[in-house]
C-alpha cells in the first residue's frame, strides 16, 4: 500500500489555526508523524503542534493533494505543503 507523508506550513497563522488543521487533517485519515512544536496555551498546558503527517492507502496522489489543501483552506490562512509518495 502507497505511503504518502506531507508537510503543511500555514503562514502568518496562530496556535488556534494550526489545531484546527490537525482536526481537519485527522478526519481525512492523516495521522502526525510525530510531535514538534509546543504552543503554550497559557493554562499552565501544553500542546503540540504538528506539521507533518503521513496517510497510507490505496488512493492517488491527486486525492492526497486534494484533502491537504481541503484541510488546510478551512484555516482561511495562506499555506504551503509537500507531498511526498514512498516507494514501495
Amino acid at each position: 500500500m502507497p505511503l504518502f507523508r506531507t508537510n503543511i506550513e500555514l503562514h502568518h497563522a496562530a496556535t488556534d489555526d494550526y489545531l484546527l488543521l490537525d482536526k481537519e487533517l485527522r478526519s481525512r485519515q492523516f495521522s502526525p508523524e510525530n510531535k514538534q512544536v509546543i504552543a503554550d496555551t497559557g493554562k499552565d498546558e501544553r500542546r503540540y503542534l504538528h506539521t507533518r503527517y503521513w496517510r497510507e492507502g490505496n488512493i492517488a496522489l491527486q486525492e492526497v493533494v486534494n484533502d491537504v489543501k481541503r484541510a488546510a483552506s478551512k484555516t482561511r490562512k495562506k499555506f504551503s505543503f509537500t507531498v511526498l509518495k514512498n516507494r514501495n
